[in-house]
Order: structure tokens, then sequence, then C-alpha cells
């Protein structure tokens, strides 16, 4: 599971954190049932205090998107959670907004980053014969 935090952030830690883990598992990237790192493992990952890592998995198990299990852990909740039309937007706004700063400060134009993202994108929808560059003969 990677989850970036940026200190220099005016955002504070927790809502980073509590946010992306919440879209990792709204998006499928993280099924229900997965066992999510221990708070050492976490709060080592992204270098903070155990502490905040346990009110995240708290308020996240408040809301119910993780379960906390005495002593196994803490992992997705069973129940699929589906996001929002405007959490969609709003996450996609955001990794767009990230996405867009990043290619301007290395001195990127907007067309270069557009042919990025156009790439990028038919990359993503290709089949995973056109991926290989291979494509299954018609059959008579």
């Amino acid at each position: 599971m990677h989850i970036h935090v940026d200190h220099n952030s005016s955002r504070p830690v927790t809502r980073q954190v509590i946010e992306q883990i919440h879209w990792l598992i709204v998006s499928g990237r993280l099924a229900p049932g997965t066992r999510l790192p221990s708070i050492r493992e976490l709060s080592k990952q992204l270098q903070v205090n155990p502490t905040t890592v346990t009110r995240i998995y708290g308020e996240l198990a408040g809301a119910g998107v993780i379960v906390m299990r005495q002593g196994d852990g803490a992992f997705v909740a069973d129940q699929p959670l589906r996001p929002s039309p405007e959490e969609i937007e709003r996450r996609v706004a955001e990794l767009s907004r990230a996405m867009l700063v990043e290619g301007l400060r290395h001195g990127l134009s907007k067309r270069e980053i557009d042919q990025i993202v156009a790439a990028e994108y038919q990359k993503i929808r290709q089949t995973p014969e056109e991926k290989k560059g291979k494509h299954e003969p018609a059959r008579p």
C-alpha cells in the first residue's frame, strides 16, 4: 500500500492519509478483507507518530471503512464502498492538479502534458493482446 504524505502541506497528515486510504478502498485498489499495515509499520513508512496512525485507523473504523481485530490488525471492511460522483471528481481533480504542477515544474508545455496523458490513457485502455503487440487471427 503506497501512501504519500506531504509534510509541508497545510492539510493535516491525518486528513491526507485518511483520504488516501479511503480512495484506495473505494477505487478497488484495496479489496475487502485486505490486511492493512500494522500501526507501527505504517507510522514508520509515513514517518509519523504511532498515535497519529492509531487516530487514522480509529476514524476509518468509526466510518465503517476498515475493521479492527484485536491482536490481528486492521482490515478493509467486507462491505465494498462506492465513491460518490463528487468524490471521484474531487480525487481526479486533485491528482490532475498534482500532475500538472509536476509537469510545469519540469518545463513541460500544456501540449506536452496533454500528449503524455493521451498516451497513458491509450496504454490503460489497450487489451492485453494489444499490449503484447499480438492480435488473435480471425477464425473462419
